[in-house]
């Protein structure tokens, strides 16, 4: 059964200033590492102008995140050269004092993460900020949402998919999303 939540920014002191700014307030320009070791700030280098399908990882896991992960591979075959390019796939570990960029890298390859596909970590610090502004913080990491979020953050239309949806119904709402783009004459 697919769960699907949708919401948008509505905050009146938003609504007053430009949506790519006050995108990045809310999000941050955090600084995370990616699974190739590259510093990347959370807005401008990860979400700014694209659609993306964020999950929430940890790579000792075994029972959710692989799972998902699996599934975020399947999303990545159907979406094709759509990822990295207008859509983007984040997994962030929810454990970055273990998950390094090379334990990360690791993980990526067992799964066929190409380009587009971004396996985060960073400071414990940058990392817990990151996951509360995504309303995913949690103690322990254990307890971590097994939710897809996707978003479209220049409409600032964002989406709650529950783990069981089906790789080929995420990659449709990633389209849906993609296509709030589309400026047609």
């Amino acid at each position: 059964m697919t769960c699907a939540t949708s919401w948008r920014s509505n905050h009146p002191a938003v609504e007053s200033r430009p949506k790519q700014r006050a995108a990045q307030i809310f999000f941050s320009e955090r600084k995370l590492v990616s699974q190739r070791g590259e510093e990347l700030a959370f807005y401008s280098d990860v979400l700014r102008d694209k659609v993306v399908v964020i999950n929430f990882i940890f790579t000792q896991c075994t029972d959710s995140c692989p799972t998902e992960t699996a599934r975020l591979a399947e999303v990545q075959s159907l979406l094709g050269t759509r990822v990295g390019h207008d859509v983007s796939l984040i997994s962030l570990s929810v454990d970055p004092q273990h998950d390094t960029p090379p334990v990360l890298r690791e993980y990526a390859e067992r799964f066929g993460a190409r380009d587009g596909w971004l396996f985060l970590t960073g400071s414990k610090e940058n990392v817990d900020d990151v996951l509360r502004r995504l309303g995913q913080l949690t103690q322990m990491r254990d307890s971590h949402t097994t939710l897809f979020i996707l978003g479209n953050v220049a409409t600032a239309h964002w989406i709650k998919l529950d783990p069981d949806t089906a790789p080929a119904e995420i990659a449709r709402h990633v389209r849906l999303l993609a296509d709030e783009n589309v400026v047609t004459p």
